[in-house]
């Protein structure tokens, strides 16, 4: 079963894609934030000035939110559609 997300809710994993001369994050992944809308989702590993370790985080642009199990037609071709209200009767 693949992830769902909720809202105010995420997943981080880390970045197999990180390159070493780059700022590039530390890890990445998505969050939904109360509202429903998905987004991007940045950390990077740091070390403060007295030598505490902690994450910095940069939540990005919504990013194209897939339909969800729940959504998707089982395969059928069934699409639901309008329901037309201008009934003659």
């Amino acid at each position: 079963m693949a992830y769902e997300y909720r809202p105010g809710g995420g997943s981080l994993f880390k970045n197999k894609e990180k390159r070493p001369d780059k700022k590039d994050a530390d890890m990445k992944g998505k969050v939904m934030l109360p509202d429903g809308t998905l987004c991007f989702f940045d950390a990077w590993s740091n070390t403060s000035a007295a030598g505490e370790k902690y994450l910095s985080v940069r939540i990005g642009n919504p990013c194209q939110q897939q339909p969800s199990a729940h959504s998707v037609a089982k395969g059928n071709g069934f699409q639901p559609q309008p329901v037309d209200d201008d009934v003659p009767w």
